[in-house]
């Protein structure tokens, strides 16, 4: 059996057994009541809340702030310093109004992080695996991080209307997440564990936030707070109106519920070790997200229109423009580095980074990149040249009606952004043809499809 199964199947057990027990870990040592919690229900909800109005080409600024106040994360303004420094020396996350719409604008162009490459960069953090499983290795491995989510994500799913167990809602709502937006690609079946092998930025910063996040016991009146507003076994039903602003926050907020909120605490965590203190640990993952989505990725193709060869044109030249957008007050970048060791880049184009050229997979089968260059440049520019394949159809049997098209984008993965996370790769994965091409870049080629009853002169 391969390996990831494996891992699958015996947290798949895991899990049933907590649920089963009411308890989320080890050192729980009483049956909490579940009615303060969502349901698996809920959260895919808000999924499909969110890539609703993703594919409508609506601003999700409000739906991300919800889920994060969900989970008891502020957004601070660009120059609060003394919130964020509050909020690190408690060990506790945050995100800034910046990044919230920096987040939206992922959103909207399909711009995502491997899950693979996240899981190296957690490796890379030394992030291991608490004991007993670190009894084969102390690796943490993708399959293994896939397989927790895929085990707390499909026992919930199984009974969608009961309320999870507290600390299962977070990784929950991150496969959830996966799976909705995997399920929208047209003939693609979700893979169990991540749906598409990527993370959306609520999938990435609220993963990593979890993971870095000290546990601690909940107090009794927090729990009761978080238990306001829900009944057992209450059903969650989304409207297909559309919903901005403070409605769409509210209804994400009453939605997302869990006791431990406030710390962020999951049950992910019982089975990861870090070792890093609090404020060591929030520094990490709170400057993952305001570098990461810092950054800005800008494409072109000149043509923007191709065909398959001998025809022309049948060669693009597509330009990379990697900038970093924050401009925060310089005073705010100065205690940032001092107190959380954060060092937050300047705003302009960025060198230096790695590039992998690809295609989405419906220009795959019509052509190749020839020149490709690797790293950008100190304008923060990368150029490849993109090749169409070639044809050997007569000319008498290139007419009309067996003319087709090919739509799709340009891509490039760019690595080496965040300090200590050197693994971590950005891509645009999809076109949404309601964001125009900040992104991605969308290219067609046209060519003449083959029909047996074409008979040359």
């Amino acid at each position: 059996m391969p390996k990831y199964l494996v891992s699958c199947c015996l947290l798949a057990v895991l899990a049933v057994g907590c649920s089963s027990s009411g308890k989320r870990g080890p050192d729980d040592d009483e049956n909490d009541d579940p009615s303060g919690v969502s349901s698996y229900a809920q959260l895919s909800s808000v999924a499909k809340m969110i890539y609703d109005s993703v594919e409508a080409g609506e601003d999700v600024s409000s739906h991300i702030e919800g889920v994060f106040e969900a989970f008891g994360v502020p957004t601070l303004a660009a120059d609060d310093i003394a919130g964020a420094q509050e909020r690190m020396d408690a060990g506790l996350p945050f995100v800034t109004s910046n990044i919230v719409a920096h987040m939206a604008t992922a959103y909207a162009l399909g711009d995502l992080v491997g899950a693979e490459s996240f899981s190296e960069g957690l490796i890379e953090q030394n992030v291991g695996l608490a004991y007993p499983y670190n009894q084969g290795g102390n690796e943490l491995s993708p399959d293994f991080l896939g397989g927790m989510l895929y085990a707390f994500g499909a026992s919930g799913s199984a009974q969608p209307d009961i309320p999870l167990q507290h600390g299962y809602v977070l990784p929950s709502l991150v496969w959830a997440l996966g799976q909705e937006r995997a399920s929208r690609v047209e003939g693609g079946t979700p893979d169990p564990m991540w749906g598409d092998g990527r993370l959306d930025p609520l999938q990435f910063s609220l993963l990593s936030f979890t993971v870095f996040a000290k546990p601690a016991r909940v107090s009794q009146t927090s729990r009761a707070t978080a238990a306001d507003g829900l009944t057992k076994g209450e059903s969650f039903v989304v409207s297909k109106a559309p919903v901005v602003g403070i409605i769409a926050k509210k209804i994400i907020k009453e939605a997302i519920k869990d006791y431990a909120k406030d710390q962020l605490t999951s049950v992910l965590q019982d089975f990861l070790e870090v070792p890093l203190d609090p404020l060591e640990a929030a520094s990490v993952s709170v400057c993952a997200s305001l570098i990461l989505y810092g950054h800005k990725t800008a494409m072109t193709n000149t043509p923007a229109l191709l065909w398959h060869a001998p025809l022309a044109p049948n060669v693009t030249t597509v330009e990379m423009t990697l900038t970093f957008e924050d401009e925060y007050p310089e005073s705010w970048r100065q205690n940032m580095a001092r107190f959380a060791s954060c060092e937050i880049p300047p705003k302009g184009p960025v060198s230096g980074k790695q590039v992998k050229w690809s295609v989405s997979s419906a220009l795959e089968r019509h052509g190749n990149y020839d020149v490709m260059q690797p790293i950008t440049d100190d304008s923060g520019k990368a150029v490849a040249s993109w090749r169409t394949v070639e044809d050997d159809i007569p000319e008498t049997c290139r007419i009309l009606t067996w003319q087709r098209d090919a739509v799709g984008a340009t891509e490039a993965v760019v690595s080496g952004l965040l300090p200590g996370w050197s693994s971590v790769e950005r891509t645009v994965t999809f076109l949404n043809p309601n964001t125009g091409n900040q992104g991605n870049a969308p290219l067609t080629v046209m060519y003449y499809k083959y029909d047996v009853s074409c008979h040359p002169d």
